[in-house]
This record gives C-alpha cells, sequence and structure tokens, in this order.
C-alpha cells in the first residue's frame, strides 16, 4: 500500500476510551490481581468490543470502589466527560454495561446529550447500544430498570439494617475498640460485633483516665499512645496509626460505648 494511503487510513480508524468501575472497594481486593477480578474482566469484554467497532483504545477511565447511584461522587467520570467536551477527540465511549456507567436516569440523558453533542456514542458490551431511534428507546428503558433497581435494593438494605437494629443488633463498621464478626450460631452464620481483645482494653482506660478530669486531649494520647494503641491496620498503615484529637473527641462523645446503637 502506497505511504499516503497507509497515512489516510490511520487517520480514519476511530478512537475509543474505555469507562470500567465497581462499586465497592472489596471488589479490587478479591484475587492476586491487585484490580481483583471484575476490572480486568471489563477491560477484556470492552477492548474486545473496540477491535470489532474497528477503533483504537487510546485511553482508559477506571473507578474502584465508586457508588453508581449519581455521578457527583466520581471523579473518574468527570474527567472523561471534560475530556470528551474539550477536546471532541473520541467517537466512542465503552463501558461493560449501562449499569456501569448509571443507575439515574437523568444523569443518563445529559450523557447521553453531551456525548452526542461532541460527536461520540456510547457503546455498551452487555446492552443494545444501537444508535437509532430504537436504540435510544432501549437505552431508555433500560437506564430506567437501573435506577428502579438501584433505589428498589437501598430500600430493602435500609428496611433491613433497621430491622437488626431493633432486634438489638449491630450495623456498619465498629468503633475502635471493637471488632466485626462472622459467628456460627446453630448452623446459621450471623455477623456481629465483639470487644478487640488488642484495642478494647486501652478504650476503656481512655474513658477512665478522661473521667478523672486530670487529662487532657494531648495529655490522653500521649498515655493512649505509650500504651499501644492505634488505628486498625489500613493499606496505608499496615501498622495503625497514633489516635489524633478528632478521633478521640468522637470516641468519647459516641454513645455507643454506652450501648446505644443509632440508625437514621
Amino acid at each position: 500500500m502506497p505511504p499516503q494511503r497507509d497515512e489516510h487510513k490511520r487517520q480514519e480508524r476511530k478512537r475509543a476510551v474505555l469507562y470500567l468501575r465497581v462499586s465497592t472497594k472489596g471488589q479490587v481486593e478479591t484475587d492476586y490481581d491487585p484490580e481483583g477480578i471484575s476490572l480486568p474482566a471489563q477491560r477484556a469484554a470492552c477492548t474486545k468490543r473496540a477491535l470489532e467497532l474497528g477503533a483504537d483504545v487510546v485511553d482508559e477511565y477506571v473507578e474502584p470502589g465508586r457508588s453508581a447511584t449519581t455521578v457527583a461522587g466520581r471523579p473518574k467520570f468527570r474527567e472523561l466527560m471534560a475530556r470528551i467536551k474539550a477536546e471532541r477527540d473520541i467517537d466512542y465511549v465503552i463501558v461493560y454495561n449501562r449499569a456501569r456507567l448509571h443507575r439515574n436516569s437523568i444523569d443518563a440523558a445529559i450523557t447521553k446529550r453531551d456525548l452526542r453533542a461532541a460527536g461520540a456514542v456510547l457503546i455498551s458490551v452487555m446492552d443494545y447500544t444501537e444508535d437509532t431511534a430504537v436504540g435510544d428507546l432501549v437505552a431508555t428503558v433500560l437506564d430506567a430498570v437501573n435506577e428502579y433497581q438501584s433505589r428498589a435494593s437501598g430500600a430493602d438494605i435500609s428496611y433491613k439494617m433497621a430491622q437488626k437494629v431493633i432486634r438489638g443488633g449491630s450495623v456498619g463498621r465498629a468503633p475502635i475498640g471493637y471488632l466485626n464478626v462472622r459467628k456460627k450460631i446453630d448452623g446459621r452464620e450471623v455477623r456481629t460485633v465483639v470487644i478487640d481483645p488488642e484495642r478494647g482494653p486501652l478504650v476503656r482506660m481512655a474513658f477512665e483516665l478522661y473521667a478523672t478530669g486530670t487529662y487532657g486531649f494531648h495529655d490522653l494520647i500521649d498515655a493512649l499512645t505509650s500504651a499501644g494503641l492505634r488505628t486498625r491496620p489500613t493499606k496505608n498503615h499496615p501498622a495503625g496509626k497514633p489516635i489524633s484529637i478528632a478521633r478521640l473527641g468522637a470516641m468519647l462523645r459516641n454513645r455507643y460505648y454506652l450501648g446505644y446503637v443509632t440508625h437514621k
């Protein structure tokens, strides 16, 4: 092929970006791969679709552990849209399915309008996404169904959490001094809270020292740090870190330590 025709062919190649997202951080901590299982699987499927469309993948935007309810809490999605509006150099935005992009029909409609204005088309690997009147109808129905499922699931989870609290259970991450555990009771797995054998006695010590009236927050933190109180290990702080003044104040005001579980 003559060089000028080859150059012309390269210029005609479509350009695509991938948007990959999982809704919880736990989904990126389930495999030897640091990204977990879901993100690489989405990438493979989206890359294959780009090849089928004859498009080059020029970039990808990865959102690990972000809520699907609205786009407000997803910085990578906002970065993607800002790039497309400013550069207008993208033909396809490829996602694994529409629910990875939106579970809010209003956000979905705004995104479709903005993509079209920039000359880009949304492609969903798992959904019907033809850029026609029928495709628009199907997409609108899918977005409405995704929003309904998200809201219905949220309402169901909220109701069950409230019922657990009413029966004396505890929901959410236990505060420092306690541990979330899973126990087998009569063959059933029960998620409950127990006293942390390492930090529990030190938290009790914090309350007892503060109750004497002779310890200010700085003195109390010094005493607790010397005694070995540290926060739970995290990815960035595997050994934990000394408790901060703000966290100490929140702990001493937390009525959970009196046995009160607050929900809504």
